[in-house]
């Protein structure tokens, strides 16, 4: 039988450092963060047997004004894989969270496991059914591209598209300079890169590069790096960093840039970086081809694994709230249109 356990906020770094699926989103830096934006809270629980943690989840939840109940978000969880002991039984896991956020607290539970190579995606997703969870489109998916750091630069190099290789490779001769730092020390150039690119081709981030800006704690830590020629910025890329993954934020390569395959410089120095940290894998921030079919095509290009996160998923308590909850929430939606 598996326990549910809150713990304090200050002590959620100590426990998902013993998870090897943490993302920057399970973070207590990225999660409280993310929860203020929306006006919600941040609830950290860790599910336990025999007062071992077998599983947790950072629960972003946003209730209704004087109703007390709403919708429970887990964002790349829950966590449910430690890295001492053997792996759980998910069905369990998620009956349990069901249990405590559901049944006891009354709030709707949507939760979109880590986008993680090697799990068996179809088998998840039939515990998720088979736990009382139905798929739902009120969150978005997630499709991306992992790359293995762990067999080093020369097995990487290998891997690459002969195209991505050889755009690499003339970007090498151009001469081609990098600068690496935190986001507070590069925001600025970094912003006018991104912001260029953005008015070129349309595209509107749910979460924007600022939010990320001032961004700082014990579990997740992110830089900026910046290729540039001649006094002149040319591509640029956010990365960010929880447990032994490292993750693409945001990216830009503007015309004059491309002209120097800087955008394949960039990414390249930041596999090198990832290398030298000591992370395992790179995930590439997310594709969406319909969208864009280049950036999607770039990704795929370098040699990484495509991976589709299962889900993601819903379950919600007995009785008419829930739905009016939910009829809020769409409301609230058509209203930010």
């Amino acid at each position: 039988m598996l326990t549910v356990r809150n713990i304090p906020a200050e002590a959620w770094p100590q426990v998902t450092a013993g998870f090897k699926d943490l993302t920057y989103e399970q973070t207590l830096t990225y999660g409280v963060a993310a929860a203020h934006r929306i006006g919600a809270k941040a609830e950290f629980v860790i599910l336990e047997r025999d007062d071992r943690p077998v599983a947790a989840a950072c629960i972003r939840i946003k209730t209704l004004p004087g109703l007390g109940r709403g919708i429970a978000w887990i964002a790349s969880g829950p966590l449910t894989q430690p890295g001492t002991g053997p792996n759980h039984d998910f069905g369990s896991i998620l009956t349990t969270l069901r249990d405590h956020v559901c049944e006891k607290n009354s709030h709707i539970l949507r939760f979109r496991p880590p986008a993680s190579a090697g799990r068996d995606t179809a088998a998840l997703s039939e515990q998720a059914l088979n736990s009382g969870f139905v798929v739902t489109d009120r969150a978005a998916a997630y499709r991306t591209v992992v790359i293995d750091l762990k067999p080093g630069e020369e097995a990487l190099m290998r891997g690459l598209n002969g195209k991505w290789r050889n755009a690499l490779r003339n970007a090498l001769k151009n001469g081609i300079k990098l600068d690496r730092g935190p986001m507070s020390e590069l925001s600025g150039r970094f912003a006018a890169l991104y912001d260029a690119v953005q008015s070129a081709k349309g595209f509107q981030p749910d979460i924007p590069p600022d939010f990320y800006y001032t961004l700082h704690g014990p579990d997740f830590d992110h830089d900026i790096l910046i290729a540039h020629q001649d006094g002149k910025d040319l591509a640029t890329i956010t990365v960010g960093r929880a447990g032994r993954r490292m993750v693409y934020l945001f990216g830009a390569t503007p015309a004059a840039g491309r002209r120097l395959n800087a955008g394949y410089f960039v990414m390249w120095n930041a596999i090198l970086m990832g290398l030298a940290e000591g992370m395992e894998t790179f995930d590439l921030g997310g594709i969406d081809e319909d969208s864009n079919p280049d950036v999607a095509r770039f990704k795929r290009r370098t040699g990484g694994a495509e991976i589709v996160a299962p889900g993601p998923f819903q379950t919600q308590p007995a009785g008419p709230v829930p739905h009016l909850i939910l009829m809020a929430e769409a409301l609230r939606k058509r209203v930010k249109r």
